[in-house]
């Protein structure tokens, strides 16, 4: 289980890092950009139509209405002050319980691992097969696979042996 939790933090960390160091850094780097750039473009040519569209024919209206009246009801029926008084209730058992002390003691020590072991990781991603990298890539980007690749990259990435640094002497 701690093998898998430090390969997804990782993951999800030091993939952009990773990726960088191939040996076409620069295409790399450049083919990324322009593609973000494009898809950049095109979203914000999509929004600007749909918010167009969404003036013209009263959606926007609508909506704006639909919630001052949910806001209004959630007002007079004393939900937004249940709501602020659960909230606060919260946030004061966080305080008391420690649980927020403990978040950021955990928070401090996930960022120590992965500066201990970011090299490694880079050295290791380096040498590794495409299979490897592949496998990879699918856990750094996970939101566009199944479950199903997922999981098999995280067994194949886990196989292979994610290195950690050498204990200091």
């Amino acid at each position: 289980m701690k093998r898998t939790a430090l390969i997804l933090i990782l993951c999800l960390i030091l993939s952009p890092a990773a990726l960088a160091e191939a040996s076409h850094a620069d295409d790399f780097i450049d083919g990324l950009t322009h593609a973000w750039n494009g898809l950049v473009g095109m979203t914000q040519d999509a929004a600007d139509g749909v918010s167009a569209w969404a003036d013209e024919s009263g959606v926007t209206a609508w909506v704006q209405g639909a919630v001052s009246d949910v806001a209004a009801w959630a007002d007079a029926n004393g939900v937004t002050a249940w709501a602020q008084g659960a909230l606060n209730d919260i946030n004061a058992w966080a305080d008391d319980s420690g649980f927020n002390e403990w978040a950021q003691n955990v928070s401090q020590q996930v960022q120590a691992i992965i500066d201990e072991n970011g090299p490694a990781v880079e050295a290791w991603l380096k040498s590794a097969g495409e299979e490897v990298n592949r496998a990879w890539d699918t856990l750094t980007h996970a939101e566009r696979h199944t479950e199903e690749e997922v999981k098999d990259a995280l067994e194949t990435v886990a196989e292979a042996g994610v290195p950690t640094a050498e204990p200091a002497q």
